[in-house]
């Protein structure tokens, strides 16, 4: 008898104490959605139980967000996960110094000691410290490598089975071009020829996408970051994870080593007098050089080097590949006259694309601008943002107060497709629409297609968020544009794309970047621009 009165008294003693630790949770939760928020959390836990995997939770939250008002909080032990799809919460969390910061979820990513993830005054210091290797006149001084690279692989799809008359699958296109984005990267970042546009025995790029979708388990399933934990729940991912690790520290270790050694030879022998610079071209402004720089100086160790070049190796490469693969996939299902739009507009401007494409070039190529950001609008490479809160804010326009410790879930995805930013063909693929949103200051102007006047009038400047924005705004923004364009202009000059699959019946896959889970589906008929020219 004592005994259960003891144990009742325990019990309630802990249920006034767990209450007293989510008071702040509950009352964001009444502040958002009123009784509805309260009555909802038990339905909430269990659809966030039953789908937490990638393959199924971007694609179930596209679903289920529609039934219910956002933004919404939902409870999770003394913390509170808060989601946002709309422009005017990103830009209040985007601009928010206390939520600067990633989340916990994200410690799961297999690169998660460099700037990607570093936190706080460490973010503030490393930004600061790496804002020069990715400054305007360094990045358009690597045009000559992004052209070169592209002319590589324009020579490796030309050897795709499609010249036999085989359609291609969008995988194996998938794999040739990011071969060829990484041999970008690691020659930009870290000065190294790699001749993976060719070749990549070591199956190095797909060891990158490989973490990336173990990572993003790893991120939905936050009891896994505990090695114990993954190794006895998931063995053979564990192991899968362990090996590719091994693999990518090597990789990008040796080149650091290699590099830092070959640079304190050249330093410690003074090859270059004063104000000369004895390597080639744009070989000296790399991103590597300049931070064995701040080591020479103290500011960083060679450690910190390899995490710092292994983070962005795997962000120059994965999205920026990733993005003109989505690209091709819009260009290549669509229908209408988009396609040979592009390639006059090219023609015009870039009568010979096996030469150099420059910047001032890729400035004139407005039409190519607009199908640019319509494919990263309709297919966002990221589709979704995490942050923790350091302290509490209030959430802008609304009585509301988001609590310490809350994780903020930024569903760029949605928003960029939502029928209230982007009109009734939101869902729809439709450059004009950026051309049209150009013009919107100008007299006379033309609504786009499907999409009323008074939509576009009210479109918030971050509706549309390729890259981020706010305090922590994509470093290497135009660094990835650039080789997505330089890439694209080569690509649509030379090739022609064409795919029976429609873009309505993508099923959306969440692996830190956006994957298919029926990619297997999707075919590629790439011809050659000029022999179909030819026979036409």
């Amino acid at each position: 008898m004592h005994l259960c009165v003891a144990l009742w008294v325990c019990g309630v003693i802990l249920a006034v104490l767990l209450g007293w630790q989510q008071r702040k949770c509950w009352r964001l939760i009444w502040q958002l959605n009123g009784w509805r928020g309260v009555v909802h959390q038990p339905l909430l836990w269990f659809l966030l139980c039953i789908n937490l995997h990638p393959n199924s939770i971007l694609e179930k939250v596209t679903y289920f967000r529609v039934f219910f008002q956002r933004p919404m909080a939902v409870l999770l032990g003394t913390r509170v996960l808060v989601y946002i799809d709309d422009p005017a919460g990103m830009e209040c969390v985007l601009n928010a110094p206390e939520c600067q910061d990633k989340t916990f979820l994200q410690d799961g990513f297999f690169v998660n000691r460099g700037l990607l993830h570093a936190r706080g005054q460490q973010w503030k210091l490393r930004r600061k410290q790496l804002n020069p290797a990715f400054s305007h006149n360094i990045v358009t001084s690597f045009f000559d490598v992004f052209n070169s690279v592209g002319n590589q692989m324009i020579e490796q799809f030309a050897t795709l089975p499609q010249l036999h008359g085989k359609s291609v699958s969008f995988t194996d296109a998938e794999d040739m071009l990011s071969r060829a984005v990484l041999e970008v990267s690691c020659l930009t970042i870290m000065g190294t020829p790699t001749n993976f546009t060719q070749i990549d025995d070591d199956h190095i790029a797909h060891s990158y996408k490989r973490l990336l979708e173990i990572s993003a388990v790893r991120v939905v399933k936050p009891w896994l970051q505990s090695d114990l934990l993954h190794r006895l729940l998931e063995p053979e991912l564990y192991a899968e994870s362990k090996k590719n690790c091994q693999l990518l520290e090597d990789f990008v270790g040796g080149i650091v080593k290699t590099k830092h050694r070959n640079w304190r030879l050249r330093d410690a022998v003074g090859a270059a007098g004063p104000g000369e610079d004895t390597s080639s071209g744009w070989q000296r402004r790399i991103f590597i050089e300049q931070i064995f720089q701040l080591a020479a100086n103290g500011e960083m160790t060679l450690e910190e080097i390899m995490h710092e070049a292994q983070s962005m190796v795997l962000v120059s490469f994965e999205t920026v590949s990733n993005s003109i693969m989505l690209a091709l996939l819009c260009l290549a299902t669509h229908k209408g006259d988009c396609q040979e739009r592009l390639r006059a507009e090219i023609a015009a401007v870039v009568p010979d694309t096996s030469g150099h494409v420059g910047l001032e070039q890729l400035q004139q190529l407005r039409y190519l601008d607009a199908f640019v950001s319509e494919s990263l609008r309709l297919l966002a490479t990221v589709p979704m943002n995490l942050r923790h809160v350091s302290r509490d804010f209030r959430l802008a326009g609304r009585d509301a107060i988001v609590p310490q410790n809350s994780i903020v879930v930024l569903d760029t995805f949605n928003m960029q497709r939502d029928e209230r930013w982007w009109g009734a063909n939101a869902k729809q693929f439709d450059p004009q629409r950026f051309l049209d949103q150009d013009q919107d200051q100008q007299p006379g102007e033309t609504p786009a297609r499907g999409e009323p006047r008074r939509q576009r009038d009210r479109r918030h400047s971050y509706s549309f968020l390729p890259f981020s924005n706010g305090l922590r705004s994509c470093i290497g923004r135009r660094y990835g544009l650039f080789i997505m364009k330089v890439f694209l202009v080569k690509l649509i000059a030379n090739f022609e794309f064409q795919s029976d699959f429609q873009l309505e019946k993508l099923q959306f896959v969440e692996n830190i970047s956006l994957k298919f889970k029926n990619v297997d589906d999707i075919r590629l008929a790439i011809q050659p621009y000029r022999v179909s020219q030819a026979s036409a």
